[in-house]
């Protein structure tokens, strides 16, 4: 369930509790918001059904007294999820973002520009890689396949960066400018980020699973 910022998540082997918990936690939110006058745009508010198969008749979700639709993903926090996790629309939407921000830094990063080769990897790692990462400690376990479709991404700037020729593997060219691979820096943020999950004084957040490389 998402509204805006907020999001409630159910989980049982019974849609039946799921449902049901998602609602009574609708109504408590309903008097809360009454009671400090925050308005809900209920037609902004979407509901997403995460399961392996296929849910022919999903149970009923509503807000004040009016149903809201299943979805077969939602947008939270700049993260796409999609109703079996593959993570494919997020994957495509980063993308998108990536080469839009690359079409405007062009004139800078071209193969062609003035610019020090220092400042345009220094423009990559601090502007266009944070895109392509964000969030990744969530959507970092994808499949190889949409990792390699980011990589190609990546690939293709660093070379232009370094204009580098045909016959140089992104390898060497990475050990050249001490860049790790986008695989090995995803794995090293994921892996902060849960090793400090255990230092957050919050009882929820600390139950949340252990990363496993």
């Amino acid at each position: 369930m998402y509204a805006d910022d907020t999001a409630i998540l159910a989980r049982n082997k019974n849609p039946k509790y799921t449902t049901a918990a998602i609602n009574q936690h609708i109504e408590k939110l309903d008097d809360w918001f009454v009671k400090w006058k925050i308005a809900l745009n209920v037609s902004k508010t979407e509901a997403v059904y995460f399961a392996k198969g296929e849910k022919k008749h999903k149970p009923v979700i509503k807000i004040k007294n009016k149903i809201i639709p299943w979805s077969q993903q939602a947008k939270y926090l700049g993260i796409i999820l999609d109703k079996k996790l593959t993570w494919q629309s997020h994957i495509s939407s980063i993308k998108t973002k990536f080469r839009n921000v690359t079409r405007k830094l062009y004139p800078l990063i071209a193969r062609d520009s003035d610019m020090k080769r220092k400042y345009k990897i220094l423009i990559y790692t601090t502007i266009l890689r944070p895109i392509i990462t964000y969030g990744c400690p969530i959507w970092g376990a994808t499949a190889k396949s949409n990792i390699n479709k980011l990589e190609v991404l990546e690939n293709n700037i660093i070379r232009q960066i370094c204009k580098a020729g045909w016959y140089m593997r992104n390898e060497d060219i990475r050990k050249t400018i001490k860049l790790p691979s986008l695989k090995d820096f995803i794995k090293k943020i994921s892996v902060n980020f849960y090793n400090n999950i255990e230092n957050i004084d919050n009882e929820a957040i600390q139950q949340i699973d252990k990363y496993t490389p």
